[in-house]
């Protein structure tokens, strides 16, 4: 107002800070984001003066508002939900690891039977990718870049994989998932999940507009010149720019053709070779994002900001290419250890399978004229003849699992960062103590088991041939008192918790037994309260 900081009407967005005891603050409300105790409130703002020293950055801050936001925003992105997210997957990763072998079914762990172990490949896999994502996209930052697109891939694909690795170990906890008390580790982190879907840039926002929308024209070598020489009816300027983005597309299209041809081994790498052949594929299937995008954007035009289904798919395509770069960075940063590549491999199939799905469903969506049918046609049938890659096999699922669960270097590193308690009173660490005991007494029940398949042992429950064992010399007293120290501290941590009624209402003090009451009509019309 009056012109107090310059002489423009209106200086733009502009960040202060505001004191909350201010005159004409208002500040009496509160939301209750899923029940998880961080501030978020709407406030309000009635002739609220504050001094010119308030203003972030002082005077020359005035009008930089928007690009505070966008940077507090990309600072979300790219460091706080890959952090968080990570930290909620690798804990999901380390509970169901260590569940899945105490917990048992028909006298062995449900870890071993196929249902649990396809999502447990997906845990598995989908943790060692977030955390690539994480160490790749700060990697970045580290180096002094502010990678928005980067940090955009990031919020949204650590934030969607997390939410299916948490629905996945709930899926296997069972029970013991969904009953909260202090035995459960997972109920919390489920009910928030939503919020980190729908915070800092709402996950379908990223990705219909940001991931690809954001960076199409201004990335693109070509195409921004050419709207600029248009606006500026610069005809020369227009011509070059016009013939160097012609001859791109021709070069795209013949790399694309030779790479198809050879399934990319016309590409060069360095990398280990154990991680070659996808390091040719993602130069591959890169080549086909290229000649694509190059393709949409020259029949579409200004159009294709408006088609969010198709920047949409995109920006899969864009995002699981970057993905695949992280997972394979993250493998070689790390000292790419061999016990790990069962689970580097799943990730990679998912990877390329991913990619695959997102450019084969361009290639039926994309809206074109009659004359691009046939092009269009010809990408199809080249994706069904030389596919770039297939969702992972049932074996390599098996293989990843197993590397997680009968491997505690692999598991370690998986979950490395995150607390882990030792006490037995705390869950996680009773959970341990559990895990560690039942490895322990492994082989002293196997033993047991094939004296029991042999007819020494009548075929009962462990717990009821320990004397007879040891009095036949088949056990000792001191693996008698190990077997049993496993099967106490296995009953205790898979035990789902339950209270009296007193003390389910004293934790849950909006329920009320006179609304919680039950009416049920019976089939003589008797109703039973």
């Amino acid at each position: 107002p009056e012109h107090l900081i310059g002489d423009k009407d209106e200086v733009g967005i502009t960040c202060a800070l505001v004191p909350s005891d201010l005159e004409g603050v208002i500040q009496n409300r509160r939301h209750d984001p899923m029940g998880v105790p961080f501030y978020n409130s709407p406030l309000e703002g009635h002739d609220v003066i504050i001094p010119i020293s308030n203003i972030i950055g002082g005077v020359a801050g005035a009008g930089q508002g928007w690009k505070m936001i966008m940077q507090s925003l990309a600072a979300g992105r790219w460091i706080s939900f890959p952090a968080s997210c990570t930290g909620i997957a690798k804990l999901v990763t380390r509970v169901t690891s260590a569940h899945t072998q105490v917990r048992q079914q028909f006298g062995l762990p449900i870890g071993r039977f196929g249902g649990v172990e396809e999502p447990l490949a997906r845990i598995a896999g989908y943790s060692y990718l977030v955390d690539a994502i994480r160490l790749y996209t700060l990697s970045a930052v580290e180096q002094g870049e502010q990678p928005a697109v980067a940090a955009a891939i990031a919020k949204y694909h650590t934030t969607e994989l997390t939410r299916k690795i948490v629905m996945d170990g709930m899926d296997i906890l069972g029970g013991s998932g969904i009953c909260r008390g202090p035995h459960n580790l997972l109920a919390n982190v489920y009910t928030a999940m939503p919020i980190a879907i729908t915070v800092e840039g709402a996950n379908i926002l990223t990705r219909s507009l940001m991931i690809f929308g954001q960076g199409a024209i201004r990335c693109h070598p070509y195409v921004y010149d050419e709207i600029l020489a248009l606006e500026l009816d610069d005809i020369q300027e227009f011509d070059e720019a016009l013939w160097g983005h012609i001859s791109q597309l021709w070069q795209q299209f013949c790399r694309v053709k030779l790479l198809t041809i050879t399934r990319g081994h016309l590409s060069l790498s360095s990398q280990p070779k154990e991680i070659r052949p996808y390091i040719r594929k993602l130069q591959w299937a890169s080549s086909w994002f290229a000649l694509m995008s190059n393709i949409v954007m020259i029949m579409m035009g200004g159009q294709l900001k408006r088609q969010e289904k198709i920047t949409g798919r995109f920006a899969d395509a864009m995002s699981w290419l970057y993905l695949g770069s992280a997972a394979l960075w993250k493998f070689e940063a790390e000292g790419a250890h061999k016990q790990e590549l069962p689970i580097v491999h799943w990730v990679m199939e998912t990877v390329m399978s991913e990619v695959q799905t997102a450019l084969l469903d361009l290639s039926r969506n994309i809206p074109c004229p009659w004359i691009m049918k046939p092009f269009m046609g010809a990408i199809k049938l080249s994706f069904q003849f030389s596919p770039l890659g297939q969702a992972p096999s049932d074996r390599l699922g098996h293989q990843a699992v197993q590397a997680l669960m009968c491997n505690d270097e692999v598991r370690d590193r998986l979950t490395q960062g995150i607390y882990l308690s030792e006490h037995p009173d705390e869950a996680i660490g009773r959970l341990e103590e559990s895990l560690s005991l039942t490895q322990q007494a492994l082989p002293i029940v196997n033993r047991m088991k094939a004296h029991m398949r042999s007819g020494q042992l009548p075929k009962q429950p462990l717990s009821q041939v320990i004397e007879a064992a040891i009095a036949m010399n088949l056990l000792t007293r001191e693996e008698a008192h190990l077997l049993k120290n496993a099967e106490a501290a296995r009953t205790q941590a898979i035990q789902v918790d339950s209270f009296s009624l007193k003390e389910y209402l004293m934790n849950n003090p909006t329920q009320d037994l006179k609304t919680n009451s039950i009416r049920i009509k019976s089939s003589t019309s008797r109703e039973i309260s």
